[in-house]
């Protein structure tokens, strides 16, 4: 079993554990094939992370291998943390909102457009 980023998933790729939401409701049981939808339901709840079954992944699927220009991802991170500068980084959620809204800015700029943001 292993554990999987949403960006990561595919669909077909099966559950390797129930995935519920933070009051404890199943949204998708072990053992169920992942679908497009499904994906869109984890990160309307705030999922970062879901375990599969038998997975093998394609490291270039994987944001952290993309060739993302140092400098850019500075000037990204520098726009976007004056928007966060009243909120708790130490919160999950929020980290999670300020690493995509930096990968969003950093898409923005030229050459970067490979860059997934999910």
């Amino acid at each position: 079993m292993l554990k999987l980023r949403l960006d990561q998933l595919r669909p077909g790729m099966k559950l390797g554990q129930d995935v519920v939401n933070f009051s404890g409701q199943v949204l998708l049981y072990q053992g169920s094939p992942i679908r497009p939808k499904d994906i869109k339901n984890f990160k309307a709840w705030g999922i970062l992370e879901v375990a599969v079954e038998n997975a093998s992944v394609d490291p270039s699927d994987s944001f952290e291998n993309n060739r993302i220009d140092a400098k850019l991802l500075l000037e990204a991170q520098n726009d976007i943390s004056n928007l966060f500068r009243y909120s708790n980084l130490s919160h999950p959620v929020i980290s999670e909102l300020m690493r995509l809204s930096t990968l969003n800015k950093l898409k923005q700029k030229p050459g970067m457009e490979n860059v997934n943001v999910y």
